[in-house]
């Protein structure tokens, strides 16, 4: 076990699972009460927390590489949960501007008041906080975890963007340049930014980051997984059924990494639990179809 002195310790929660309570059942899903990708985290892996540990040390943004579905998108709130921190996100998207990140101009509803007669004279009552305004200004005084979703959606020259006011952990107001919204001292924002690897990133904005690398989940993981998403519903026995499934695909399939991911383990365990459907079964042939399969290359389709 690694030691040093840890400002982010997962150990504080029960079998290093970061957990707010299971979720009553909701309208349509059977009754189940299944735990939400951001309600729970298994911290399972030494690498993740020492990652973590040193990009709130350093002050440096955490940047996470992995297959869709290794769980970096969960990262960040499960942080902010064992922190007791406020969390802000975004996705980006090919459409996402760099300023979408710090504010965003609401210039239809400043037309809408100029044409009504009902102008507001403050220039910032038409701006709403972006996610890093938010985390630098909390309105609460708390710190606050920010995710940055799948940066590599977005246009080349956004990272670069990024640099100052990741740097600096400042940027001008939009309207009076003057002035500066600025992260507190003791208030600084921890960052949490992550690629599907769809797009190589600048190697100026790489240089900035805290890198880690998701790899394939194991078979413990996933178990351990499966049990801190269904409680008192767990069933070790399908769980590994389902688990070596998932983990003999990885020879099949001609990209490992595009392989099913936990999310899909999980949709698939949770059907086979609530429609009473076991391995070796024609209704599992069709059910592993459909919730893992998904058309991958390598893999039979539905006959």
């Amino acid at each position: 076990m690694l030691r040093y002195d840890k400002e982010f310790d997962p150990a504080a929660y029960q079998d290093g699972t970061a957990r707010a309570g299971r979720r009553e059942g909701a309208e349509g899903d059977s009754g189940a009460g299944y735990a939400a990708d951001d309600e729970v985290y298994v911290f399972d892996d030494e690498r993740v927390v020492l990652a973590v540990n040193v990009a709130l040390k350093t002050g440096r943004p955490l940047l996470l590489f992995g297959p869709p579905g290794s769980g970096k998108s969960s990262l960040a709130p499960n942080v902010a949960r064992v922190l007791g921190w406020n969390y802000h996100a975004h996705v980006v998207t090919a459409r996402t501007e760099p300023e979408d990140l710090l504010w965003r101009f609401d210039a239809l509803k400043r037309l809408n008041d100029a044409q009504a007669h009902m102008l507001d004279d403050d220039i910032g009552a038409y701006y709403a906080q972006g996610p890093l305004w938010r985390a630098f200004a909390p309105e609460n005084g708390r710190r606050s975890v920010v995710l940055l979703d799948e940066i590599d959606k977005a246009d080349p020259d956004l990272p670069n963007s990024l640099l100052g006011p990741l740097g600096s952990l400042s940027f001008p107001m939009p309207w009076d340049d003057r002035e500066t919204v600025s992260a507190a001292p003791g208030q600084e924002p921890f960052v949490v930014i992550t690629s599907n690897d769809e797009r190589e990133l600048p190697r100026p904005f790489l240089r900035r980051c805290v890198v880690f690398e998701f790899g394939p989940p194991s078979r413990s993981h996933l178990l351990r997984v499966a049990a801190s998403h269904l409680g008192e519903d767990y069933d070790e026995q399908l769980t590994g059924q389902v688990a070596d499934y998932i983990l003999s695909l990885r020879d099949i399939v001609t990209d490992p990494a595009a392989g099913p991911s936990t999310a899909e383990f999980l949709d698939a365990l949770k059907a086979c639990h609530q429609l009473g459907v076991t391995p070796g079964t024609e209704e599992w042939d069709m059910l592993r179809t459909i919730t893992l399969h998904k058309r991958r290359e390598g893999l039979e389709p539905l006959a």
